[in-house]
């Protein structure tokens, strides 16, 4: 079985439960294979706001979305064996809708096209930040993010 059809059972199995009780503040998903990185990030998202849930690889991604339903995500490109490719078609087939940053040492060339490949699945893609990630940067990105969110969902509140 691929990881392809791996991710469509494991959704349509776990499709009938209820995803796990949201919590007052946005959630993130914090994809990347270094301990330190996801700490750092995770850092600078719960400073604009966010409850972070890290995944070092692609297992823990599939986990993260079928019991989170998240409002951003950033996204390292190179996880071990496995692509953050793999990840933007897991994406994709889950219906994953808030934005994805990708936070990447490769090459621009290489950002660009995971990018692109983003934007072909219909995925909402934020402008790629290079590593080392200026932090600065990122967290005025997430602030963003969480902002809009909140605005969001007080509007929907008073609806």
């Amino acid at each position: 079985m691929n990881l392809f059809e791996a991710i469509q059972r494991a959704t349509e199995a776990l499709a009938p439960f209820e995803r796990l009780k949201q919590s007052k503040d946005p959630q993130i998903l914090v994809v990347d294979d270094e301990e330190v990185h996801r700490t750092i990030i995770c850092k600078v998202a719960a400073r604009a706001g966010f409850v972070s849930v890290e995944a070092k690889d692609c297992g823990e991604v599939v986990r993260g979305t079928l019991l989170h339903d998240f409002h951003c995500a950033t996204l390292d490109l190179s996880l071990g064996e496995r692509e953050g490719t793999e990840v933007l078609l897991h994406f994709s087939i889950c219906g994953f809708r808030a934005p994805i940053i990708i936070l990447s040492g490769a090459d621009i060339e290489v950002a660009t096209k995971a990018f692109n490949l983003g934007k072909s699945l219909n995925l909402n893609m934020a402008d790629p930040i290079a590593k080392p990630v200026d932090l600065g940067l990122l967290r005025e990105r997430l602030t963003a993010v969480a902002e809009a969110w909140r605005a969001e969902r007080a509007e929907a509140t008073a609806a």
